[in-house]
């Protein structure tokens, strides 16, 4: 994937971020909790082990979440981009 910006000077898109990449795995996750209580006690529990560091990958995750979709992916997902 790559980011374009629009250059106002030429009225057009030019190429700003080539080669966007998402890392395999982050240790932010989103969730709007204020629906948490309707939720099963499969991903509560789940949900629990990502905040205490008992997942899969021993470490503690961070919750983000914003109502907006363009800075949740940019911040949950970690997006970088290479050169």
């Amino acid at each position: 994937i790559h980011g374009f910006a629009l250059d106002p000077h030429i009225n057009e898109f030019v190429l700003t971020h080539p080669n966007i990449r998402i890392p395999p795995r982050g240790n932010v996750y989103s969730c709007n909790e204020a629906n948490s209580e309707g939720w099963d006690d499969d991903l509560r529990s789940y949900l629990r082990a990502l905040k205490t560091g008992q997942g899969q990958t021993g470490t503690r995750y961070a919750l983000r979440y914003v109502g907006s979709m363009v800075g949740g992916i940019h911040r949950t997902r970690g997006l970088r981009y290479d050169d």
